[in-house]
């Protein structure tokens, strides 16, 4: 029984590095596939993230650009209104200087939104994780299955020979 689940394993082992070896060839065409199709996301934008090519811009630059142009329109406008308004309304300056604070704040946080949608960070993370699983999974399935092999050899040994040595040992 241990015989055969060693060989099934390994026949498992096997199996398991020929598919993943395939997988490996050519994934990005197959992973850009099957996230659409289960996300419904548009194909440039995958093709964006996936391919990350310097060519093609970010699908989301026109709204960033937009957000950008809105964010600097507030922050004028605020500025105006402090030059205009705290002279005339002193008890305003403390409720501008806050909402000036969230601005600032919030300006932050777009450009780390910036720099988050662009593509290398994602791309770097989807290498990095191709590579771990066809490089470094497919070479830990070989060694398996090559230990696999041995230790089946070894057992297969053992039991062959068990007969043998048992007949000599005296009774």
């Amino acid at each position: 029984l241990v015989l055969v689940l060693s060989w099934g394993s390994m026949g498992l082992e096997a199996a398991t590095a020929v598919g993943l070896s395939d997988f490996c060839s050519s994934p990005d065409t197959y992973i850009l596939n099957l996230t659409q199709e289960e996300t419904g996301l548009s194909s440039d934008i995958l093709s964006y993230y996936f391919l990350c090519n310097q060519a093609v811009s970010n699908p989301f630059q026109q709204r960033l650009t937009l957000s950008q142009r809105a964010l600097a329109n507030i922050h004028s406008q605020l500025q105006g209104l402090e030059r205009e308004a705290v002279p005339q309304f002193p008890s305003a300056q403390k409720p501008l200087l806050s909402l000036e604070e969230t601005l600032n704040v919030t300006e932050g946080n777009f450009h780390q939104l910036v720099a988050l949608l662009h593509c290398r960070g994602l791309h770097k993370d989807y290498g990095a994780a191709l590579r771990g699983l066809c490089e470094d999974a497919l070479e830990g399935l070989l060694f398996l299955l090559l230990f696999s092999l041995l230790s089946a050899g070894a057992l297969a040994t053992a039991l062959c020979s068990l007969p043998r040595a048992w007949a000599l040992f005296p009774p």
